[in-house]
């Protein structure tokens, strides 16, 4: 394989034969301009001869960062999980294409990534901060309902009403900046790394610039955590939630949100005392979706969590007294169909005041007719409402 170089104009240009085309047969020839010498003509001329043997040349494309990132996306959506596209999706579109989409893939560098993120730290955020536009009408109007914010500030109802609990409370929103926090700007590195890979592999571009660029650091922050006096503060007052055994089990088995929202009754051992968590439910753009895990340990299927008896009893001698007690664990459900989620309720069983055997006093469910134990606090009245059913649904003593 021989190359030319050859003066065009001012600059100087290079080119040399390359396989026939497949179909036709036709001579075919890679060229490169824009060379200020003659040297630097015949040194790029080698170097892309070179790629050429070792299969490695990239053809020179005018593709921009936009159009790239958006077939890459197109291309990989089946190889990820629909959180991750739609988190990498989310980064392309509010932090990466509205600065240097209109550029050419192959122009990108380290210094341009690295401007970048510097602008996404200094001014990318995107989300107006509402939190702080309510607490500032709600300053100027104390007497302000959750229907007043939703109405002055475009928020939901659900929002305004936990603001009015945080301000009436005494908290404060914090102050934000108008740059991304850097943790932000680490996810969007990650992404884009994962993208100039696969561009890299697809002769899009000549080499991954990704790697020569610098993400922030990422300050450590201590972790705040309840004391046991603050978690059994929280459980003694959440104990007629409907969801007070999700409550439970989270305290006592250290679960992610995913897998609580996931645990199904078929899962659940009760001689063994375990949990399997098969699958996960996440919410992406608003939709509840099914997955088998965050990590590769959580994708195996076969994990068990272990499930206290008692969950997180009061300290003292009634303490020790429960916890020798044996438990029973059910599920209260709806016209035949387990409630979303499925929430396990605990009961005991044999203690004073809930004897066990044929006599015990079971509730059962006016619509499906599915025997419930009384629950652990809760009188035994006839008509009491289902700790994970809705308002209208009532349960009766036989």
């Amino acid at each position: 394989m021989k190359g030319h170089v050859y003066r065009r104009g001012n600059t100087w240009s290079y080119l040399f034969d390359i396989d026939p085309d497949p179909l036709t047969g036709k001579r075919q020839q890679a060229n490169g301009s824009g060379f200020k010498t003659e040297r630097s003509a015949w040194k790029a001329c080698r170097a892309a001869m070179k790629d050429y043997e070792d299969d490695w040349r990239v053809e020179p494309s005018k593709r921009k960062v936009e159009d790239a990132l958006n077939e890459w996306l197109t291309r990989i959506r089946h190889s990820v999980k629909p959180s991750m596209w739609q988190h990498w999706r989310d980064y392309a579109d509010y932090y990466v294409i509205p600065h240097i989409g209109q550029r050419k893939a192959q122009d990108i560098d380290g210094a341009v990534i690295d401007a970048l993120y510097a602008k996404l730290l200094a001014e990318g955020r995107r989300k107006a901060d509402n939190n702080a536009r309510m607490y500032e009408h709600w300053l100027a109007h104390k007497d302000a309902k959750p229907a007043d914010l939703v109405k002055a500030c475009g928020v939901t109802i659900h929002a305004a009403r936990s603001a009015l609990t945080r301000y009436r409370a005494g908290r404060r929103p914090q102050a934000r900046t108008h740059g991304l926090a850097p943790k932000t700007v680490v996810n969007a590195h990650r992404m884009l790394h994962r993208a100039w890979e696969d561009f890299e592999a697809w002769k899009w571009v000549h080499r991954n610039v990704v790697k020569n660029a610098h993400p922030p650091a990422i300050p450590r922050k201590g972790r705040k955590v309840w004391t046991v006096s603050q978690l059994r503060t929280f459980l003694d007052r959440a104990r007629h939630d409907r969801f007070y055994p999700l409550w439970v089990l989270e305290a006592t088995s250290g679960m992610r949100r995913c897998e609580l929202a996931g645990a199904r009754r078929d899962g659940l051992d009760l001689d063994a005392g375990t949990l399997a968590i098969e699958i996960t439910r996440v919410v992406i753009n608003g939709r509840v979706v099914e997955s088998d895990g965050k990590t590769e340990n959580a994708q195996t299927g076969d994990r068990a969590r272990p499930v206290h008896p008692r969950g997180a009893a009061p300290p003292g001698r009634a303490a020790r007294r429960r916890a020798r007690r044996p438990t029973r664990i059910t599920v209260c459900c709806s016209a035949g169909r387990t409630e979303s989620p499925r929430t396990p309720t605990r009961s005991p069983a044999g203690s004073s005041g809930y004897p066990s055997g044929p006599g015990s006093p079971t509730s059962i469910c006016t619509t499906c007719a599915t025997a419930m134990p009384p629950l652990d606090g809760m009188r035994r009245s006839t008509g009491r409402r289902s700790v994970c059913g809705s308002a209208t649904r009532t349960w009766r003593s036989p």
